[in-house]
């Protein structure tokens, strides 16, 4: 087999650009491309087959160097882009999707891309795996292993984020609290850490970004043995000068599109032994992704072109991709700790369908080979 050698992740997944804007926006469409964008080439290629034959996957997040999507039936798979690999996952059972007056066909058509709003993996499958999932809203969470998923004991709050690790999951609430539940050797998870630690908040720093003109979004992420609990600052509505306006300023001016876009991040550590979420204000040689990826910490002069100190970052903002058809899936950049600004890294797109995913390594020496014949230049 032949090979182009080797791309490092991290990397993200972009819409095809050799898709026209009627095949990006119809979920029937017969095609399985995508273009990639390499962090350490700065440049995109096009990835022919990516999604292996599943035409019109929707990818709901990476975790662990694969992609978990929903099939155009609204069936969960996993798939491994580098060796071609998919497993099937059980379906989701009807009392997950089927609430209320929705229908399984309502729900593949109308909810399935905002279904699933993270999911990640324990471990790579071989053969056995679990997958942890936050879906619904707000979101709860819920557990697969081969044959059946089930809802996680214990889980009763607003949950922001989850990662795996050493087999626990932790789940980060919207209150600041962090809860893990223990898979060890494959059994039933056992719920073992529930905490919820006060928070070191500067009001004066925050006043910055008020209600009313943002919202907040929680991302959980552990670095270098630290818990750290991210705040991301997103403007509800900015004009084209990129300041933050009231919703119906277009109205009283020109008219202009204004879109969410992310302005700000706050970094937070967990002191076990003052049970407080303290601020952090630098990330010293490490790197940061965040989005619909498992959130992930990287140490930067591993990988060419990332940078520390820095926090990458794709839209996740589900529920408000399909609102309209101006913008969605566009808010994608990368935030400087040391700057604190936000550079984009599509500045003048408004709408990204499907959105960019990071994919992230599982180790900070890890590498992809790509067969040279899906992988070609933009």
């Amino acid at each position: 087999m032949a090979f182009l050698g080797s791309l490092s992740v991290p990397y993200a997944i972009l819409p095809s650009s050799q898709e026209t804007d009627d095949v990006v926006i119809d979920d029937n469409t017969t095609s399985v491309d995508r273009s990639i964008f390499s962090l350490s080439e700065n440049e995109c290629h096009e990835w022919e087959n990516m999604f292996q034959g599943h035409a019109g996957a929707w990818c709901v997040g990476s975790s662990r160097d694969w992609l978990i999507l929903l099939n155009s039936n609204g069936f969960p798979l996993l798939q491994n882009p580098s060796s071609a690999i998919s497993i099937p996952l059980p379906p989701f059972p009807d009392t997950y999707v089927c609430q209320g007056n929705v229908t399984y066909s309502y729900y593949v058509k109308y909810l399935r891309k905002s279904f699933v709003f993270k999911a990640v993996l324990m471990y790579s499958p071989s053969p056995y795996y679990i997958v942890a999932m936050m879906y619904g809203y707000p979101c709860k969470l819920a557990y697969c292993k081969p044959s059946t998923w089930a809802e996680l004991p214990n889980a009763n709050r607003y949950y922001c984020d989850i990662v795996f690790e050493n087999n626990i999951l932790y789940a980060l609430a919207e209150d600041g609290t962090l809860e893990g539940w223990n898979f060890h050797q494959r059994r039933n998870p056992k719920k073992i850490l529930d905490i919820t630690p006060t928070a070191d908040i500067n009001e004066e720093e925050e006043r910055d970004f008020p209600i009313g003109k943002f919202s907040k979004q929680l991302y959980l992420v552990i670095s270098k043995g630290e818990f750290l609990s991210v705040k991301r600052f997103i403007g509800d509505f900015v004009n084209e000068e990129g300041e933050v306006v009231y919703e119906g300023w277009s109205d009283d001016h020109d008219g202009s599109i204004c879109p969410y876009r992310t302005k700000h991040f706050f970094v937070y550590k967990l002191d076990f032994l003052r049970n407080k979420w303290v601020k952090k204000r630098f990330l010293e040689d490490q790197a940061l992704f965040l989005g619909a990826n498992e959130s992930r910490s990287v140490t930067a002069q591993t990988f060419s072109g990332c940078k520390e100190n820095s926090i990458y970052f794709t839209d996740d903002r589900w529920e408000e991709m399909s609102l309209d058809y101006s913008y969605g899936g566009h808010d994608w950049g990368v935030f400087s700790l040391q700057d604190k600004r936000v550079k984009l890294l599509a500045p003048y797109t408004n709408k990204m369908d499907p959105p960019p995913i990071w994919v992230v390594p599982s180790s900070n020496l890890q590498a992809i080979e790509y067969r040279s014949s899906l992988l070609t230049p933009d």
